[in-house]
């Protein structure tokens, strides 16, 4: 239950409606995972978001459902694919195994995962197909690669067919019949620097447009996470900022609101962007601070300085105007053997009239129980 919507400030904090009910059964053998996830709010009504059936062999997944994916070294957000939107129904593919090189430490792995979806209202009122691929590296212990790519492709009156899915996965879709593919591309970097007391350093770049089959028009994510868990009460402190302003380029391919904007696909899924909350033409600053109290309490701060619509750009889906100011949070979480409750008071300090979202102060909590 929410009080009030706010803009997310980190993923365990979102607050799409007022009151979420969910209910989810699990089913697991040897080589299959199996959830359904039956949830149910005022605004859309029963759902079956979460829910997937997947199957492994070996160093494969496969899977069909409705997965919440989160694309990002970030704990808190993504560019590309984060918590911000609803899940899309898809078949995906999961690889993972170690390098297994004598030249390569012993811990050095990889990851691929590639889905192929369906997105609503996301072309103009109608259903797209969305297309990712993101491969993790992770040569030494500590030290992680993403390379990441997602593409809107199909729908109502588009190329569906075989030379249509090569473009969206390889090839340049920015001429020609497929032009009317929608790229994101780009990488991300995590690095955990070996000390007493660990601080992580991390970043995300994608781009929105293609120049040369390689990404361009970029924006920015960087974050910082000190953790100290040798005090008495266990902390972690992390700094992050988001940019997704684009400057005009020379040749005037990139420009203010080119971010998760195209001129056949809109980069949302249910209305809400599949990337950063703040959407295009925002920049964020935020806090974050965790810390455990106790064997079963932890203390959550967070707060985040945000503009939003800095164009101000009538078209833009949160605000018709440039808005800018502050969005805070305080919780608190209690888990104890199967039984857990997170209660929260937040304020933010600007109006988003076209996300309907009001300044002012809320309060929240939830609860679950697992048998």
């Amino acid at each position: 239950y929410h009080s009030e919507h706010f803009l997310n400030l980190k993923n365990s904090l979102r607050s799409s409606d007022k009151i979420i009910s969910k209910f989810n059964i699990k089913y697991d053998t040897i080589n299959s995972s199996s959830q359904l996830a039956l949830n149910y709010d005022k605004y859309n009504n029963l759902t079956f978001d979460e829910s997937y059936l997947q199957y492994t062999k070996g160093i494969a997944t496969y899977g069909v459902g409705k997965v919440d994916r989160h694309w990002s070294f970030s704990d808190n957000t993504s560019l590309v694919l984060s918590h911000n939107a609803r899940p899309s129904k898809s078949i995906y593919l999961k690889l993972e195994n170690r390098f297994g090189y004598n030249w390569l430490p012993s811990k050095a792995n990889w990851s691929l995962e590639v889905f192929n979806g369906f997105t609503e209202y996301s072309l103009n009122d109608d259903n797209s197909m969305l297309l990712g691929m993101r491969a993790i590296l992770s040569p030494v212990e500590g030290l992680d690669f993403e390379l990441i790519q997602t593409s809107q492709w199909g729908g109502d009156k588009y190329n569906n067919g075989i030379s249509s899915l090569g473009a969206a996965l390889f090839f340049d879709s920015n001429i020609g019949s497929n032009s009317n593919i929608n790229k994101l591309a780009g990488f991300g970097i995590s690095y955990l620097i070996p000390s007493n007391i660990p601080l992580r350093i991390y970043g995300q770049a994608i781009g929105e447009d293609e120049a040369g089959n390689l990404p361009s028009c970029f924006a920015y994510l960087a974050g910082l996470e000190w953790i100290n868990t040798k005090i008495k009460y266990p902390t972690t402190i992390g700094v992050e900022t988001i940019d997704t302003r684009i400057d005009t380029t020379e040749h005037g391919y990139c420009g203010p609101n080119t971010m998760y904007n195209n001129g056949t696909y809109a980069y949302t899924n249910y209305g809400k962007t599949m990337g950063a909350a703040i959407d295009t033409e925002g920049t964020s600053i935020a806090l974050y601070v965790r810390s455990q109290i106790s064997q079963k309490i932890h203390i959550e701060f967070a707060t985040k300085s945000a503009v939003i619509n800095d164009n101000n750009w009538s078209g833009h889906r949160l605000s018709k105007k440039r808005q800018s100011g502050f969005i805070n949070s305080l919780g608190v979480s209690w888990a104890v053997n199967n039984i857990s409750f997170y209660g929260d008071i937040y304020n933010q300090g600007f109006n988003l009239d076209k996300a309907n979202i009001k300044s002012g102060f809320g309060v929240g909590f939830s609860s679950s129980i697992s048998f």
